[in-house]
């Protein structure tokens, strides 16, 4: 696969994010598929643990959670598509499991808490971390054997997210805010860029429009094709201003 004259591949990767980023694909002329290459990984959980094997001397990643479509990236898979290919990773930048898993219901940072247990900001800290360093290990790892790579930033939560009738949006928000800050600062100090969510899909409160909602009722969690359409524009911006 090989895209057009001055035109470099765009390989997606990652978690369930890429489902909306997939349907806005599919609005392009055909001609503007083609250069696009989707290796979809699995659900996000996955990277509650270590989720990858980097094997410096083959310069290759391998993938590892037992239910995701494990792959091998190396310098020889990418440039088999192109060897001037962008790979594009969901999957850092996602805070659905901090906000959806966790005791905020009961916990809540020292500055916001009321009657809930308060928590120091080290605390918080150590818990973004946990969270989300096997992800960013591997998009660190990944980048060591192909340099030309970028995270895509996954939709902030969208104000109908289920866990939101027992935990406070303040909290949420805060949270969600310092989990992007922080995976964002990693990822700066790796050399890996973000193509950041619109900004035309967020509210001034901080959440996603719902009009970017997922028209699956019971999906509260993912974008729909008009969303992805939108990231997909930004990463084909930020690709072709790619030096």
């Amino acid at each position: 696969m090989r895209s057009g004259v001055g035109m470099k591949t765009i390989i997606l990767t990652g978690d369930s994010h890429l489902g909306a980023i997939r349907r806005g694909w599919e609005t392009l002329s055909e001609t503007g598929k083609e250069r696009f290459a989707f290796w979809p990984l699995g659900k996000g959980s996955g990277v509650r643990v270590p989720c990858h094997v980097f094997n410096a001397d083959a310069g290759s990643v391998t993938t590892t959670p037992e239910l995701w479509r494990n792959r091998e990236f190396s310098q020889k898979t990418i440039a088999a598509i192109d060897p001037d290919a962008i790979v594009v990773v969901s999957l850092p930048l996602n805070t659905s499991r901090i906000l959806r898993d966790y005791s905020w219901h009961t916990h809540a940072p020292w500055h916001l808490a009321t009657e809930e247990l308060a928590l120091s900001d080290q605390v918080i800290a150590k818990m973004i971390e946990r969270d989300s360093i096997h992800a960013v290990n591997l998009v660190r790892d990944l980048a060591l054997i192909w340099p030309a790579l970028a995270v895509v930033e996954a939709p902030r939560f969208f104000a109908n997210a289920s866990y939101l009738t027992a935990k406070r949006l303040d909290v949420c928000l805060y949270v969600d805010t310092v989990y992007r800050q922080t995976v964002r600062q990693e990822l700066a100090a790796a050399g890996v860029d973000v193509v950041a969510q619109p900004a035309a899909t967020i509210l001034p409160q901080g959440t996603t429009a719902l009009k970017y909602d997922h028209p699956d009722p019971a999906d509260d969690h993912h974008a729909n094709e008009a969303y992805g359409r939108l990231v997909l524009d930004d990463i084909i911006r930020y690709a072709d201003a790619t030096g």
